[in-house]
């Protein structure tokens, strides 16, 4: 029995962590964006993962364009690892059928994707990004382990990003996806940690 209780306390505790993020949004769902939100249990039916509000209904649809062309690249460069992101932890899911932390993870790596391309919308920029073929895991350890670098490699591109935002609203959504990398990076480790055995 306390074997059984191990995965569901690990997977408990990140939702625990997102009551905060779910917390933000006022009782009629209104998000600080001023964006109509759905319930929680709605948006986790919707594939948020469970872990936070969507964040890319909440970037507005125009913004200054960023003076900085090294800002620019360095976002440029960090959608192309979200893309990759997301089509490895699909790949991986499917081929190892790990639902955990996947099923979580997944919504929300397509979430950051639909956000940053609406950023660069918003700047009247192209989001062409470079293309990053995923890697071909042989075990399910092997694939939690490049869960974990991938994420590793997201966190300090995101907060230079933000640190160096040329405007507020910039700053505030690039950090939330990385207040949910964060969480994605604690996730992997997690289950890394656990020997896949949240499936």
């Amino acid at each position: 029995m306390k074997k059984n209780l191990l995965p569901i306390a690990a997977l408990l505790l990140p939702m625990l962590a997102a009551l905060p993020a779910i917390a933000q949004t006022g009782p009629d769902g209104e998000s600080e964006y001023g964006t109509s939100r759905s319930s929680g249990m709605e948006r986790g039916m919707m594939g948020q993962g469970m872990m936070g509000r969507l964040i890319a209904p909440g970037v507005p649809d125009k913004l200054p364009a960023p003076a900085s062309r090294e800002w620019v690249q360095k976002l440029r460069d960090v959608l192309s690892l979200e893309r990759l992101s997301q089509k490895q932890y699909t790949a991986d899911a499917g081929k190892f059928s790990a639902r955990m932390p996947y099923m979580m993870v997944i919504p929300q790596e397509e979430d950051h994707i639909r956000a940053i391309e609406r950023l660069f919308v918003a700047y009247g920029l192209p989001a062409a990004s470079q293309e990053i073929a995923v890697t071909d895991t042989r075990t399910l350890d092997e694939a939690l382990e490049l869960c974990v670098k991938l994420e590793q490699n997201l966190i300090p591109r995101y907060e230079w990003l933000v640190q160096h935002a040329g405007d507020r609203q910039s700053a505030t959504i690039l950090s939330e996806i990385l207040a949910q990398t964060r969480q994605h990076l604690f996730m992997f480790e997690r289950a890394r940690r656990m020997g896949g055995m949240m499936r």
